[in-house]
C-alpha cells in the first residue's frame, strides 16, 4: 500500500519574520529620525544622553520656521480646497462618457501621477517664468500642489461615484427639483466622506512636496524646502524635530482620508 504524502508543514513564523524584516526596513529610519529629535544634547548617535523637548522648543521660537510652517498649512489648505470639487467634477463628468472616451480621459487626468516629479517641476518653471512671464512665488508652488493633488482625487472620487445610480437623480428632475437641489439631496450625502477624505488626501500631498515647490516657490519656503536647505549646512536634532513634525501631519491626513473614503454609503 502506498502511504500517502505529506503535506508541506505551513511555518507562519517564517512569513511573521519576513514581515518584520519587511517592516524594519521601510520604518527603522524614520523611527531613528523620531528618536533623535528628543535628543537632550546635539549628538546623533547613540546611545543617547536622556529625554528633551528642547528641539521643539526651539523650533517654536524660530521665526523662520513658523513662516514657514505658515506657508505650508496655507498651501495645504488651498490644494484641498481646489483640487476637491475639481476632482468631484471630474469624476462625476467622467461617468457620463462612454467606457472607451472615459478610459482615455482619466489616462490624460492621471499622467502627473506617471510623469517623474522633477520632469514635472521643470516644465512648470520654465511655463510660469519663461511663458507667462511671471515671479516664482509660493502660488505657482500651490498650482503645482494642485497639479499633482488632483489625479489622487480623481481615483478617489471616480470610485465613490462609480456605483452610484444617476437615474435616481433623474428622478428628482422629473419630480421637479433643480439640477442643484438632486444634486445636495440625493447625491452629496452618499459621496461626502470621499470627498472630505479626498481633500485631506490632497492636502498631504501639498504638506509634503518638496521638488516642485524647491524649483517655482521662490524665497517662499515651505517646510521641507526650510528642512532641505538647512540639512546643507548640518545635521542636528531640531531638523529631526522638524521631520518629525512634519511626518505626523503627514501621516495623521493620510489616516482620516483613508478612514473617509472607505466609509461606503
Amino acid at each position: 500500500m502506498i502511504a500517502p504524502r505529506r503535506r508541506h508543514q505551513r511555518r507562519p513564523w517564517a512569513a511573521a519574520v519576513f514581515m518584520a524584516a519587511v517592516l524594519a526596513f521601510l520604518f527603522a529610519p524614520l523611527v531613528v529620525v523620531v528618536a533623535f529629535s528628543f535628543n537632550s544634547i546635539p549628538r546623533m548617535s547613540l546611545p543617547m544622553a536622556g529625554f528633551s523637548l528642547e528641539w521643539y522648543q526651539g523650533l517654536i521660537d524660530d521665526p523662520e520656521v513658523r513662516q514657514a510652517l505658515g506657508r505650508t498649512v496655507t498651501a495645504a489648505i488651498i490644494t484641498a480646497l481646489v483640487a476637491g470639487p475639481m476632482g468631484v467634477l471630474a469624476a462625476i463628468g467622467l461617468q457620463r462618457l462612454s467606457v472607451r472616451v472615459r478610459t482615455t480621459v482619466m489616462g490624460v487626468l492621471l499622467l502627473p501621477i506617471a510623469v517623474p516629479g522633477l520632469l514635472l517641476a521643470i516644465a512648470l518653471a520654465v511655463y510660469w517664468q519663461g511663458v507667462l512671464g511671471q515671479r516664482y512665488s509660493l502660488g505657482a508652488a500651490i498650482i503645482g500642489h494642485i497639479l499633482l493633488a488632483l489625479p489622487f482625487v480623481i481615483l478617489t472620487m471616480n470610485a465613490a461615484v462609480s456605483g452610484f445610480r444617476f437615474s435616481l437623480l433623474e428622478a428628482s428632475r422629473d419630480l421637479g427639483a433643480t439640477p442643484w437641489q438632486a444634486f445636495r439631496t440625493i447625491m452629496l450625502p452618499l459621496i461626502r466622506p470621499a470627498m472630505i477624505g479626498s481633500a485631506l488626501l490632497a492636502a498631504a500631498v501639498s504638506l509634503d512636496e518638496f521638488i516642485v515647490t524647491l524649483f517655482v516657490g521662490g524665497r517662499e519656503t515651505t517646510l521641507p524646502v526650510l528642512v532641505w536647505g538647512r540639512i546643507q549646512r548640518s545635521v542636528d536634532p531640531s531638523l529631526n524635530a522638524l521631520a518629525t513634525v512634519l511626518l505626523v501631519a503627514t501621516t495623521i491626513l493620510a489616516l482620516l482620508a483613508a478612514r473617509r473614503t472607505s466609509v461606503r454609503a
